[in-house]
């Protein structure tokens, strides 16, 4: 039995009730036994203060750390402002037009949760996560210090899994109480409460420059032909074939090309050795072959279109003629003219159409259909697809991000989900997988061999999982520090408007309940809005 989207919600809901019942237990056990253990809500905190002397002699340097951390509070509140913008703005959008239920909207994946969230790895995601969090509350303890502030202890929080680690600050004396003035000034509170922000941000900063500077400069790519479709049911399925094969040897014999694949092809049945993951496998491919043009997408109301023709179907011929390359094919099509009627041979049969004008004014016919720019040419045989990897574009591709600034940082944070277009589909989880076949270390990481790739991996999650916090840190939603730094400077600045603190907390208060409302109802929106609007499905 398939479990639909609203039956998983409820067995979560239901493991978090079960855990909040454990943690509660356990919180009170730790109470009468005097033990470092606690819970807050379903969270099971443990605590312990060995490490605080390594905090106390870290904070040192305090006027160091004072103008550090004063100089990056306007990174901060750029983040805070740009950050809100943003959800606000996807937020209306989703109002105006909610997305279909997809892997993308899935609650597990709006999480940024290792191993829940299915774009990020366990092992790489939780180590990347355990050191953000190390960064950022130990920054936090190291500031607490400079500002006189006690740390009590340090600990983590647990929700199923290591959630959290913290460092807990006397709360007295960094908020002070009704009878008690807070030992540190507002502007002291500030850049405590900054301090594990911009130490992930500055994180994140080192990561990506390693990453993006002398690691992926250590890589060089391989192109690689691997299979990238299979039709169900074919010859090849019931070989064995499988999507993201890699071919390495055919008879014995090294195959680096499409053409060396075709060529070899021709000649009858072969012995092919690919690589599965890991794993290198033998299977058999017998049986004619074709040569084509593979389909990327097809646009709506075109002649293509209206003909049924889909993305992934390999054009062979055009009017008879053999369109086995880019260029045949591109050369073929110049030679057509608008209200031409044309026979599209494919490797699922052929295809009668009708060209429109083509649009770039050229006055040669169209039908519609457009080509990825990375893997057009393609082998198909059995049901099985071939193509070439580009790996040496990819591997530009990937280098050329850092160029191109704020849409380059955007592109960063979103290559987990969607990786680089027209080369990966469904994300770039690393250079992990099936992925990692087609490089390999050059230059000083020769020594290290496949190592180069851990680095990599743990470069890229450590400078992605540091942006990711401190941003949504940034947030200006009590409890995160982006609420307790916009709650400061709003009374700092209705302090100097009204000249009243009783009046100053008070509106203070009224706007920071609110912008917390609508910072928490905006992410749940964002999480809802798509099952909302078009059903709970499978």
């Amino acid at each position: 039995m398939q479990l639909t989207i609203f039956d998983k919600l409820l067995i979560f809901v239901l493991a978090v009730l079960l855990h909040w019942v454990l943690a509660i237990n356990l919180g009170k056990i730790g109470q009468r036994a005097n033990l470092k253990m606690g819970n807050w809500g379903p969270v099971i905190t443990l605590r312990t203060t060995r490490g605080l002397d390594l905090i106390d002699y870290l904070a040192r340097p305090r006027r160091f750390w004072r103008l550090a951390i004063t100089a990056g509070i306007p990174v901060v509140i750029f983040g805070m402002v740009s950050f809100l913008l943003m959800l606000i703005l996807l937020s209306i959008t989703m109002m105006r037009a909610p997305p279909e239920p997809s892997v993308y909207t899935a609650p597990r994946n709006v999480l940024l949760i290792p191993g829940i969230n299915q774009f990020i790895p366990l092992v790489w995601g939780w180590l990347a996560l355990f050191i953000t969090m190390v960064v950022h509350e130990y920054s936090h303890g190291i500031l607490c210090r400079v500002e006189g502030v006690r740390v009590k202890s340090m600990g983590l929080a647990l929700l199923f899994l290591p959630v959290a680690a913290f460092v807990e600050p006397d709360e007295k004396e960094l908020f002070g109480t009704e009878d008690k003035k807070a030992v540190a000034s507002r502007s002291g509170r500030v850049r405590i409460l900054s301090a594990g922000v911009i130490a992930n941000f500055v994180v994140a900063v080192i990561a990506m420059a390693l990453f993006f500077g002398p690691v992926i400069g250590a890589i060089s790519p391989h192109d690689r032909v691997t299979v990238v479709d299979v039709v169900p049911n074919s010859t090849g399925d019931l070989a064995g074939f499988q999507t993201q094969m890699i071919l390495l040897e055919m008879a014995g014999k090294k195959v680096d090309s499409l053409d060396d694949l075709y060529e070899n092809l021709l000649t009858g049945r072969q012995d092919l050795t690919l690589l599965q993951g890991d794993r290198r496998v033998d299977l058999t491919l017998q049986g004619p072959s074709s040569r084509g043009v593979m389909i990327a997408y097809v646009f709506e109301d075109s002649p293509a279109y209206e003909a049924g023709m889909d993305p992934g179907l390999i054009i062979l011929e055009v009017d008879g003629t053999p369109t086995p390359d880019w260029e045949t094919f591109r050369n073929t099509m110049n030679t057509t003219r608008e209200d031409q009627k044309v026979a599209i041979e494919t490797d699922s049969g052929i295809y009668h159409l009708r060209l429109i004008s083509n649009p770039d004014g050229s006055g040669t016919g169209f039908m519609g259909v457009g080509f990825s720019g990375t893997s057009i040419d393609a082998v198909c045989v059995n049901g099985v697809i071939f193509q070439e990897f580009p790996a040496s574009s990819f591997l530009a591709a990937l280098r050329d991000i850092p160029g191109h600034g704020l849409w380059g940082l955007i592109s960063f944070m979103a290559l987990p989900f969607t990786g680089i277009p027209g080369f990966t589909e469904m994300g770039f989880p690393g250079f992990s997988g099936w992925i990692s076949s087609f490089f390999e270390p050059t230059g000083w990481a020769t020594l290290l061999g496949d190592k180069i790739f851990w680095i990599a991996n743990l470069l890229f999650w450590v400078g992605l999982i540091n942006l990711y916090a401190g941003l949504f840190n940034c947030l200006p939603a009590v409890p995160l520090d982006g609420g307790h730094i916009f709650r400061d400077l709003l009374h700092l600045g209705f302090l100097r408007i009204f000249r009243s603190e009783a009046k100053a907390e008070q509106v203070t208060n009224t706007l920071v309940a609110v912008m917390a409302w609508l910072i928490f109802s905006s992410l749940l929106f964002m999480i809802l809005a798509p099952y909302l609007a078009h059903g709970f499905g499978t």
